[in-house]
């Protein structure tokens, strides 16, 4: 039976239902801050008293980061312990391959908040939510593992406080440049939705899929390997993918570029990416352009002709 440490036990935390032995949550809008439960809401109690396991998150204001290290060795290769020394640390794997650790760092750039930044696949940050919605969540200890483990305390200690500065040099270690925003997304939305409709792009559907209640679609990812084969879901009339390893979603114009290779599930569908994505289309399906602008002078044509007559 998971219990919430000691630690998690503050304001700035949100929790989030999950079943037992999964890492992802069923519950309808779980990335809503507004459905966020405080760790002694009563119905997260009741959760965990029934054998649940629990997700957990920063929310909107908090200092708190999480480091999921995914790559242990090469996270250790490239100075990565510098960073998760002496802090809560907790690992689902008796060999701590991977690991979770958590600290302060009260300067982290505030436009990341409601993000999360993968580095190459070796460690990836969690942020605090932003105002409504949080970017992802972490599987908290306590809980059992879908390799049947439960994810133990490996050091049971306080946060310790690390800077933003001290993350931005272990990742250009890995992936230089990885944690600068080249553009935010709200800036290109617009622009992407209409090349999904340019080109009839489509979500990606997963492997072996089932129809969920909620009108979601899941299965295993197509785009990397699944343990559980449960690791993606879609949402077909919206048009949006998730992933829940990477917890990260893309719509349609995302999928395309993971297709393609641009960028790798998991990885943020920038405005670079979407130059890139723009430029293979255009190379691809040279028609598309020219039948619009087939159909510009058609009704320009129209146009005219419809002042003739009206004048």
């Amino acid at each position: 039976m998971a219990r919430i440490p000691e630690q998690f036990m503050r304001d700035d935390f949100l929790f989030v239902p999950v079943p037992r032995g999964e890492k992802a949550p069923h519950m309808h809008g779980w990335n809503l801050v507004a459905k966020g439960m405080r760790y002694d809401d009563k119905r997260l109690q009741f959760h965990l008293d029934n054998g649940g396991n629990y997700s957990v998150y920063a929310a909107p204001g908090s200092h708190i980061l999480f480091l999921d290290v995914d790559d242990a060795e090469r996270f250790c290769e490239v100075g990565g312990p510098s960073l998760t020394r002496n802090t809560f640390t907790y690992s689902a794997w008796p060999d701590s391959r991977r690991y979770r650790a958590v600290v302060r760092c009260p300067d982290y750039p505030r436009e990341w908040a409601g993000r999360k930044l993968n580095v190459d696949g070796v460690f990836e940050v969690y942020f605090p939510a932003e105002k409504e919605k949080t970017g992802g969540l972490c599987v908290g200890p306590g809980s059992l593992h879908p390799n049947g483990n439960l994810y133990a305390i490996t050091h049971n200690t306080s946060f310790r406080t690390v800077f933003w500065d001290a993350i931005t040099t272990l990742v250009d270690r890995i992936k230089p440049e990885a944690h600068k925003l080249s553009i935010k997304p709200k800036a290109y939305r617009n622009a992407a939705n209409l090349l999904i409709h340019r080109y009839n792009l489509q979500v990606e559907w997963p492997v072996n899929p089932y129809p969920t209640p909620h009108g979601e679609v899941r299965g295993a990812s197509p785009f990397h390997d699944s343990t559980t084969g449960d690791n993606t879901s879609i949402n077909p009339e919206k048009g949006l993918f998730y992933c829940f390893r990477h917890e990260v979603g893309y719509d349609a114009a995302g999928c395309e570029a993971i297709r393609r290779g641009i960028i790798e599930c998991g990885e943020p569908f920038d405005g670079e990416a979407y130059k890139k994505l723009v430029a293979e289309l255009e190379r691809d399906f040279p028609e598309v352009r020219y039948l619009e602008r087939v159909n510009f002078r058609r009704q320009m044509k129209a146009e005219r002709r419809r002042k003739l007559v009206e004048a």
